[in-house]
C-alpha cells in the first residue's frame, strides 16, 4: 500500500493548512516537548508570559498528552504560537474540574486581586466529560500588518483541531476567551460552535476594569464537521 493510501483525512487537511500558511509567509512547526516550548516563549515572546496551563514547571504534560504549534516568518522570527493539552475528566465533568482548579487558568505577568476571582460553570461545562483537550496560548504577531486579516486565524485554529483529531481521541475541545475579544468575532473565526458566556472573571492591580471570559467548546462531532467546512476569507 502506498503512502498516499495510508494518509488520513486529518493528515491531508493538516498538510493543506500548512501549505496555505506557507503561501502567506508563515512556516509551521509542531512540537511535543513543553520544556522546549517554554524556552521558545521565554526567549522569543518575553512580553507575554507562557499561559500557566502549558507551563511545564506547573503542569506535567508528556508528549502523548499535548502539542504546540509555532509559526515563523521567512527570517525565522517567531510570529505565532498556540497549544493543546489533554485534561483528565474521567471521574468528573469539566464544571467540577474548573471549580477546583480555575485559578490555574488565570494569566501571569499581572497582579490579580485575590478577592476578585470567580468561576461560574455554564451548561456546556456541566455536560463536558471524558477525554477533553484544552486549547489556548494562541498568539499572532501582526509582523508589520502582514499577518492581520486574510483568514490567518481561521487556518491556524483549523490546523490545531486537525492535529488534535489526528493525535487524540477527544470527546471535547474547549478554550477560554476574553469576552470582549470573543464578541468581536474571534470565537467564530476560530470555528467554535458553542459558548458558555460570562463563565470566569478577575481584576488586576494594573488595569482599571475587570476581565470576564467566555468558555468556547466543541464536541467530537462538531470538530469532524468543522474540519471539512470550506474557508471563507471574504467574510
Amino acid at each position: 500500500m502506498s503512502r498516499s493510501e495510508n494518509v488520513t483525512i486529518e493528515e491531508s487537511l493538516r498538510d493543506d493548512c500548512i501549505r496555505m500558511l506557507a503561501e502567506r509567509g508563515m512556516f509551521i512547526e509542531i512540537g511535543y516537548d513543553f520544556t522546549e516550548y517554554a524556552h521558545i516563549v521565554r526567549e522569543e515572546r518575553p512580553f507575554q508570559p507562557l499561559a500557566p496551563p502549558f507551563d511545564p514547571e506547573k503542569q506535567f504534560i508528556p508528549p502523548q498528552r499535548g502539542f504546540y504549534i509555532t509559526g515563523r516568518n521567512s527570517d525565522g522570527k517567531l510570529v505565532h504560537n498556540q497549544a493543546m493539552r489533554l485534561i483528565d475528566l474521567r471521574s468528573m465533568p469539566l464544571s467540577a474540574y474548573m471549580r477546583r482548579r480555575f485559578t490555574e487558568f488565570l494569566p501571569t505577568g499581572v497582579t490579580i486581586k485575590r478577592d476578585s476571582m470567580w468561576y461560574r460553570p455554564g451548561p456546556g461545562a456541566q455536560k463536558i466529560t471524558g477525554p477533553t483537550a484544552y486549547h489556548g496560548d494562541l498568539w499572532v504577531d501582526p509582523d508589520g500588518g502582514k499577518f492581520r486579516g486574510g483568514g490567518l486565524v481561521d487556518i491556524l485554529a483549523r490546523l490545531a483541531f486537525l492535529v488534535c483529531l489526528d493525535h487524540f481521541d477527544v470527546a471535547y475541545v474547549y478554550g477560554l476567551m476574553i469576552r470582549t475579544i470573543a464578541r468581536r468575532g474571534l470565537a467564530e473565526r476560530e470555528g467554535y460552535m458553542h459558548v458558555d458566556p460570562y463563565c470566569m472573571g478577575w481584576e488586576t492591580e494594573e488595569h482599571g476594569k475587570p476581565f470576564v471570559t467566555n468558555m468556547v467548546y466543541m464536541d467530537n462531532d462538531d470538530l469532524r464537521y468543522l474540519i471539512e467546512v470550506p474557508f471563507d476569507f471574504v467574510a
